[in-house]
């Protein structure tokens, strides 16, 4: 039921925001994803979504995840790898959490679990502790393409200890 209600709400929104009129630049868009970001933390989805998708629109990595995020909740799969995909290709750690996520499940692309795992390695390289967690079990247990190897599985755990002492709000 929350699923579908979501549903109708990001579909509803996302039509009514229409596209961006103009290069928002940078500051632009960083403005209007910290304004989504208050709609949102107000319980205000239905005001959020056309903030963050302008701000998505005029590159903020944080407003694609956010809005990948939003529209995976929703089923709205390939539009949610769009914005998983246009943040992870900034870099964005979350970004790449969250598109290694949708391989994984193979929900708005083809299931590709070493695909899921070479951004699983990106994100957790760039200081993402889930996408590290994920790794150390997969090399722990076997998974995502790969059979146990516990070298890897201490590597991991090794990059898991370093981020835990500096954790850079990745999570």
């Amino acid at each position: 039921m929350l699923r579908v209600l979501i549903s109708g709400v990001v579909l509803s929104c996302l039509l009514v925001a229409g596209p961006v009129s103009g290069d928002a630049g940078a500051d632009d868009a960083a403005a209007t994803f910290e304004k989504g970001l208050e709609a949102y933390n107000r319980g205000d989805l239905p005001g959020a979504l056309p903030l963050f998708r302008q701000a998505a629109e005029g590159g903020s990595a944080g407003a694609q995840v956010w809005l990948g995020y939003i529209l995976d909740l929703a089923e709205e799969n390939v539009e949610s790898v769009r914005w998983y995909r246009a943040a992870a290709e900034q870099g964005n750690a979350e970004g790449l959490a969250g598109l290694a996520d949708m391989y994984a499940k193979g929900e708005g692309v083809e299931k590709d679990l070493a695909e899921a795992r070479s951004l699983y390695e990106k994100a957790a390289d760039a200081g993402h502790e889930r996408a590290t967690r994920v790794l150390i079990h997969a090399y722990e247990n076997g998974g995502l393409d790969v059979g146990p190897d516990s070298g890897l599985a201490a590597y991991w755990k090794s990059r898991e200890a370093e981020l835990s002492g500096d954790n850079n709000g990745q999570e």
